[in-house]
């Protein structure tokens, strides 16, 4: 009797020790489905990170794609009027030629008739206009190749400068030179950089009706040499400091659109950029950047 009543009183203490056994049994699977459980949600947000990401990088390269098919079909249709307008010009230009000629017999027959000489004088300024209008069309669909070589900015700037001496004189305005020394030197075409200087400073001068300043600068800049072209004019609205460089875009009534078009297409030609930067009431800044030759 006394055994079994030994057994029966140990009954509850072994009963009680097997379910705390199977309580931390049970704690510890619950813990490690948790752990695995956060780890599974974890890397599910992985997952959906990255495929969100994918879909946005593949959704970038599908806009990415249109935009260069709609570019590559403007370029194409650009080229296309370009051979067309540039035909256009070759055949307008010889009878301009004549025009000029003629025109130029006539004002010498007119020269003791002033009515009639004026309007002779208006006639040779239209031609001339027209003949501006042509050369320029066509310097902007002639494919030009460059050949790079080091050239002096500076210098290059004080010749341009003394082209545009009288228009500078004419139009009440001062010259300031902001030019870098020692001297700058930039890999470039001279017979194609010295028209794209000469076509910034006229519009700058143009610009400043009345009268204002010019700034010329010339300085190392990114690791390459920058020129750039400054006045006090009116500005340059935001919206239109791309625009300005489409072919025929133009702010002025009697402008062609087609200046700033070739000076970038020269500028390129070069491997060098042409950009403004601009305010209404706080002037323009042509900044022409150029490579610079590399020295060992």
């Amino acid at each position: 009797m006394p055994a079994e009543a030994s057994l029966a009183e140990q009954a509850p203490a072994v009963q009680i020790a097997g379910l705390e056994r199977a309580f931390a049994v049970f704690t510890d699977a619950t813990e490690r489905l948790e752990r695995e459980y956060g780890a599974l949600r974890a890397h599910a947000r992985r997952l959906t990170a990255e495929l969100e990401e994918k879909n946005r990088l593949l959704a970038a390269s599908l806009e990415r794609e249109r935009r260069l098919e709609a570019e590559a079909l403007r370029q194409s249709r650009l080229a296309a009027m370009g051979e067309m307008a540039a035909m256009l010009a070759h055949e307008v230009r010889n009878p301009l030629g004549a025009m000029q000629l003629f025109t130029g017999l006539l004002l010498q027959d007119l020269e003791h008739n002033p009515a009639a000489l004026r309007l002779a004088r208006q006639v040779a300024r239209g031609i001339a206009d027209l003949d501006h209008l042509v050369s320029n069309l066509l310097e902007f669909t002639r494919t030009r190749t460059a050949s790079p070589a080091p050239v002096d900015l500076g210098a290059l700037a004080e010749d341009v400068l003394h082209c545009a001496a009288e228009a500078c004189a004419a139009g009440a305005v001062t010259v300031v030179r902001a030019i870098a020394t020692p001297p700058v030197r930039a890999l470039a075409d001279p017979d194609l950089l010295r028209p794209v200087l000469l076509n910034l400073v006229r519009n700058a001068v143009q610009a400043m009706e009345g009268g204002g300043t010019l700034t010329v600068s010339v300085a190392r800049s990114g690791g390459g040499a920058a020129i750039t072209i400054a006045d006090t004019g009116p500005g340059i609205a935001p919206e239109a400091h791309e625009a300005i460089f489409r072919p025929f875009y133009t702010t002025r009534s009697k402008g062609t659109g087609l200046g700033l078009a070739v000076a970038r297409e020269l500028v390129r030609a070069m491997g060098g950029t042409l950009g403004v930067t601009s305010e209404i009431g706080c002037g323009a800044a042509f900044t022409v950047r150029l490579p610079v030759e590399e020295r060992a």
